[in-house]
């Protein structure tokens, strides 16, 4: 319910990195962006969802591989 709670671009962004296991690189040009929108998108959608989960710590994530990739997503070198 979250996820659907993010904009159109900020959820397939998230997904694709978070999710998917893309790159940041990959993602950009699936999205038809550039690397730092991606990024930036990223970055927002893991500060909202927290926010709309009233989540503080990483511990609170419990279990959910999927919450936990989602809002924890590996930075791009």
């Amino acid at each position: 319910v979250a996820l659907a709670k993010l904009s159109v671009e900020q959820r397939e962004a998230l997904l694709l990195v978070g999710a998917e296991g893309v790159s940041y690189e990959e993602a950009a040009q699936i999205c038809g962006t550039n690397f730092g929108t991606i990024k930036s998108r990223i970055n927002r959608a893991r500060t909202r969802l927290a926010e709309l989960l009233a989540l503080d710590a990483q511990e609170d994530l419990g279990p959910d591989r999927l919450v936990k990739a989602a809002l924890f997503v590996h930075s791009a070198s």
